[in-house]
């Protein structure tokens, strides 16, 4: 007989070994992943840590008093999203011997208070590697939105043939380039709004999307490679050092790329790989060994090119938005 209660601090130590355990899983497939989360004492530090978190709360499954499932949720609003559920990476795991159905139990339990406070969407970040509990998801009518992966920089291997290396002259970032940048900016934006992605792009977002570009030419954090033909830019990458203590995922020595496009009317002409190899010889040269990528699910390009590059998706955002009429639809 299974018992659902709700999260308290007795429990820590059981979830934490079941989160070491879902870690392990997940690092026979991707290696990359940081092994220092094997260790529970390791992932209940992680824990201790999140549950500390004012609008996050939680729900354990027990048999026989013994932990062999949890589900943490943190209780979010923003004025693009509005009220929303966030299910984390380290969020939810079950033991090896229970059945995958027990994480529909674990939402179906804690999603009736949510619906209750109207909380309409919820977002959670699955594991690829953890893979049975993907399609529990998929059956609870959760979809694929974003996907995360990590690209080996010091094995890579370069993709452009030579004369498309030729024809790419690139160079790093200088503080002069701010318009160009400016109008560099667009071509993701739009991109993004055309079939068969249609994330919607405002005049209002596209003004700020122009000036968060402008402003990179000042940042010296950023690592941005611009590509040009004939002194023209076609396009370019943008890297941060990632932050490897932030969460469970992201190994040490690694950079996340948060924008990156080539120009329209120069794609299919093998900008893209010229510029990510010399992204990537450059990273090397710097001393990062991997980077983080995410990209939208349905934008085909992004789905099919990055992956062609090297980079193995490791996480999934899935997100499910209810009917708000379950509030007062109740067939009365």
């Amino acid at each position: 007989m299974i018992q659902f209660v709700g999260f308290d601090k007795q429990y820590l130590s059981s979830m934490a070994t079941l989160l070491a355990k879902r870690h392990e899983v997940e690092r026979s497939r991707y290696s990359f992943l940081p092994q220092q989360f094997e260790d529970p004492q390791v992932t209940e530090a992680l824990l201790q840590k999140e549950v500390e978190k004012p609008f996050v709360n939680g729900i354990v499954a027990l048999r026989e008093d013994e932990v062999i499932g949890y589900m943490l949720y943190e209780y979010k609003e923003d004025a693009k999203k509005g009220r929303h559920i966030t299910i984390d990476y380290p969020y939810i795991a079950i033991a090896e011997d229970a059945h995958p159905r027990l994480v529909r139990l674990l939402y179906a339990e804690a999603g009736a208070e949510w619906i209750a406070g109207g909380y309409f969407q919820h977002i959670i970040y699955v594991p690829i590697g953890y893979d049975r509990l993907v399609y529990e998801w998929l059956d609870q009518g959760f979809r694929f939105e974003q996907k995360y992966a990590i690209l080996d920089i010091q094995n890579y291997k370069p993709k452009a043939t030579d004369a498309e290396n030729k024809a790419l002259s690139v160079r790093r970032l200088a503080e002069s380039d701010s318009d160009t940048l400016k109008r560099m900016s667009r071509w993701n934006s739009i991109h993004q709004a055309a079939a068969p992605s249609w994330n919607p792009i405002t005049k209002e977002s596209l003004e700020d999307v122009k000036s968060g570009y402008a402003a990179l030419a000042k940042d010296a954090e950023a690592i941005v490679m611009i590509g040009e033909q004939d002194e023209i830019p076609v396009g370019f990458h943008v890297y941060y050092e990632a932050d490897s203590s932030a969460n469970m995922f992201t190994p040490d020595r690694t950079v996340e790329l948060p924008a990156a496009s080539t120009n329209p009317q120069y794609r299919g002409r093998g900008v893209g790989k010229a510029l990510a190899d010399a992204s990537y010889s450059q990273l090397k040269e710097l001393g990062y060994d991997y980077s983080l990528a995410d990209w939208h699910t349905p934008n085909h390009l992004a789905s099919y090119f990055w992956p062609k590059l090297g980079y193995q998706p490791f996480m999934i955002r899935m997100v499910r938005k209810v009917d708000n009429r379950i509030a007062w639809a109740h067939g009365q």
